[in-house]
């Protein structure tokens, strides 16, 4: 009849025997030719250890196709492997991190997510060189006043005069990023399309063990 004796009582029973939701969960990292043998031995020997679940992380050495029908089937595996041995899995929701441009998919279906430019930089000149730049702004500096002249650069060419050429930079391309730069997750409809292109097939894969043996997502 004592509720604080009670509730210690279940909680020295959880510190003694945890259930999996109070136990570690490492990553469980994809980075090479994954089959479902492999699962096996690197699941059970999880459960083995002691641990209550784990987190699917893809990473630099992945060989199957983040994202495939493959990728999916054994991410499937993994789970159902997981609920047979009473643990929990959980998504990681990029190929590497951060997340955003799942693993190249978003970039190569929505270019605009990363070719806008990150900046300007600025380059001071007193003759304009003949070679411009693809994308920039040109300002021209006549007693004091700064006149926009991007549009009759080529009029200039060959006179002295104190320019202010302002170069678009981009954000470098990176195997990283699967030979794209990083996204620009400012621009609207980005973050939407990397939640579409990520989350479509775990939710036609997986979505029946939400909030059972998937307890949710890393991001």
């Amino acid at each position: 009849n004592n509720p604080e004796k009670f509730y210690f009582n279940e909680v020295e029973k959880n510190f003694s025997n945890p259930g999996s939701e109070f136990r570690s969960s490492p990553l469980l990292v994809f980075n090479e030719v994954i089959t479902k043998p492999e699962l096996d031995r690197m699941i059970s020997e999880l459960h083995e250890a002691g641990f209550g679940g784990f987190f699917v992380h893809p990473r630099p050495g992945l060989v199957t196709e983040y994202l495939s029908e493959e990728w999916f089937d054994l991410f499937k595996y993994a789970t159902d492997k997981a609920s047979e041995l009473g643990m929990e899995a959980w998504i990681y929701d990029e190929n590497s991190y951060p997340s955003g441009f799942a693993g190249g998919h978003v970039p190569a279906q929505m270019p605009e997510s990363y070719n806008q430019g990150q900046g300007f930089k600025l380059t001071k000149y007193t003759l304009l060189p003949d070679s411009l730049p693809a994308d920039y702004l040109c300002l021209m500096n006549s007693n004091g006043k700064y006149i926009d002249i991007t549009s009759q650069t080529t009029d200039y060419l060959g006179k002295e005069g104190d320019y202010y050429l302002y170069a678009k930079t981009f954000y470098r391309s990176s195997p990283w990023y699967a030979g794209y730069s990083y996204v620009d997750l400012l621009l609207p409809g980005v973050t939407e399309k990397f939640i579409d292109v990520t989350m479509e097939g775990y939710n036609r894969v997986l979505g029946s063990e939400y909030n059972k043996t998937v307890r949710g997502i890393f991001t």
